[in-house]
């Protein structure tokens, strides 16, 4: 039996640099032009359809996203694990619970 490379055992080398985000999202959900609490209402209700440990990508314009998001979902036992800002959005990364 072939030994694995580091590489190919899913082993970095922590000085590597690496464009790849730490997660992958199952589902991408694009609300771009939609604002709070539609974003947030949508959101929750594509995280109750999906399995518990996998990871919804919601994509928005509004930037209320980074106030309504962090809060909401503590109590429903998902949780936020990402939220990023680009040019004219917000990435944010929810792991069902």
């Amino acid at each position: 039996m072939k030994k694995k490379s580091k590489r190919e055992a899913g082993i970095r080398n922590p000085m590597m640099k690496t464009t790849e985000k730490p997660y992958q999202a199952d589902k991408v959900l694009d609300l771009r032009g939609w604002v709070c609490p539609w974003v947030l209402l949508k959101a929750k209700s594509w995280l109750r359809r999906m399995n518990a440990g996998e990871i919804l990508e919601v994509i928005s314009s509004d930037a209320q996203i980074n106030k309504s998001f962090s809060h909401a979902f503590e109590r429903t036992g998902d949780r936020v694990i990402s939220m990023n800002h680009d040019k004219d959005c917000y990435h944010v990364l929810v792991k069902r619970g």
